[in-house]
């Protein structure tokens, strides 16, 4: 087994604070669609409300490349620019080539008592202001504001839409990714019909440049954790949510999503299947996921890997960049994670054909006689939760930087810096 190693950057731990109630899961924002309704929408036409999607009737357009609005009626905007409300003055006038003139009337907007008892709309547009300058410190710090004051799911879905886009824009598609699938599923069911399509547009985007599937092991029964048959281990909460959610919005850039273990309310509806035969084993599990996948490379991932997110790309880098078999992620005792791991599909198949039948088959006996990559995992983005312990401790790194309920796959990014809203 040939090996060659990827060092990251050791990435600085996100301090983030929350004084609000809990994130639900995809199954409880399913169930309470009504309860989220109860919220005003966005008043800006053209605004935040409708980014990510083509409002050619505005005088304005999503590149579907950048994601970026764009002018298209120069006239339009003008006529608009006339009778439109404060904030969505400052979406408009950098469409005109009027940024700075935009940034006077934003200060202004700031300082306007009422506004400064409800900023969400005035900081976001801000906050494209300095996206439009090329200043990421400062658009990060403003979204950071308007997040706090992102009371409804609406808002809430609009501040991850923003925040989506602004890191696409540096290419932190993982990241990007999360942010469009956190909006799409707050959206869904009961978002308007256009605001749906904007998130599903940016996650479509993003996912064709990225270009990966992902496999999802759900299938273990999690006895030391308190779990039973039926493979709950995958079900148990951790901060709000199942683990295997956990890895589910980690992998949100994934094309196709699978999952090997019992079928359930699961977010972004992935593709269930059922290792045969069963309890047959992980390279079992792997075995029946792996006719479904489609894209050229492959995530192969457990479900109790809640903090994963961050170790994506340089994994497919060992596949994409090296030309590698697969990368492992390696912990700092020399441990490899087998099921942390990203594959090129074809040598994953040929390894498959090889082993013949795999029921009872360890995991390393997929890997032998391959090139592996091996990737340093600096921060735990690996971490495990197979004990009362381990699920502790995940539970404390997440409390450590929020006491509220948000998902870890969001909370484990460096530098991203969300505070739940109060």
């Amino acid at each position: 087994m040939s090996e060659v190693v990827i060092r990251t950057p050791a990435g600085s731990p996100s301090r983030i604070a929350t004084s609000a109630g809990p994130w639900d899961s995809p199954a409880v924002i399913q169930r309470s669609i009504q309860r989220f309704f109860q919220t005003a929408p966005c008043p800006i036409t053209g605004g935040v409300a409708h980014h990510g999607r083509v409002e050619e009737a505005a005088g304005w357009a999503i590149d579907p490349d950048t994601l970026q609005p764009v002018l298209t009626d120069r006239q339009r905007i003008s006529r608009t620019l006339a009778s439109a409300a404060p904030a969505e003055r400052l979406f408009l006038l950098p469409l005109l080539g009027q940024l700075d003139r935009a940034f006077v009337e934003s200060e202004v907007l700031l300082q306007d008592p009422q506004v400064r008892r409800d900023p969400w709309q005035a900081l976001l547009m801000t906050a494209e202001l300095h996206r439009w300058r090329e200043e990421p410190q400062a658009t990060d710090r403003l979204l950071t504001a308007a997040w706090k004051h992102a009371r409804s799911r609406s808002r809430q879905a609009s501040t991850l839409q923003l925040l989506g886009r602004r890191r696409f824009q540096h290419r932190e598609l993982d990241l990007a990714a999360c942010c469009f699938e956190l909006a799409l599923t707050m959206r869904r069911g009961f978002g308007e019909p256009q605001l749906v399509a904007s998130s599903e547009s940016a996650l479509s985007r993003t996912r064709e440049l990225l270009g990966y599937d992902a496999i999802v092991l759900a299938g273990g029964q999690g006895v030391r954790l308190g779990g039973s048959q039926g493979g709950s281990k995958a079900s148990i909460p951790l901060a709000g949510w199942p683990l295997v959610d956990h890895v589910l919005l980690a992998v949100s850039g994934a094309g196709r999503r699978i999952v090997v273990g019992p079928n359930r309310i699961a977010l972004g509806s992935p593709v269930f299947c059922r290792e045969q035969p069963a309890g047959g084993g992980p390279v079992a599990a792997i075995a029946e996921a792996a006719g479904r996948v489609r894209q050229p490379t492959v995530a192969v991932l457990a479900a109790d890997l809640p903090f994963i997110g961050p170790a994506l790309a340089s994994l497919r880098q060992c596949v994409t960049l090296t030309g590698q078999d697969a990368g492992v992620l390696v912990d700092l005792t020399g441990r490899r994670n087998y099921l942390a791991s990203v594959w090129r599909t074809s040598s994953l198949l040929q390894a498959l054909d090889r082993l013949g039948d795999p029921a009872g088959l360890p995991m390393r006996a997929l890997y032998q006689g391959l090139a592996i990559a091996t990737v340093p995992d600096f921060d735990a983005d690996g971490a495990d939760v197979d004990t009362p312990a381990d699920l502790h401790s995940a539970q404390q790194r997440i409390t450590h930087r929020t006491p509220g309920q948000l998902p870890a796959a969001l909370l484990a990014w460096p530098r991203l810096e969300l505070h739940a809203p109060s």
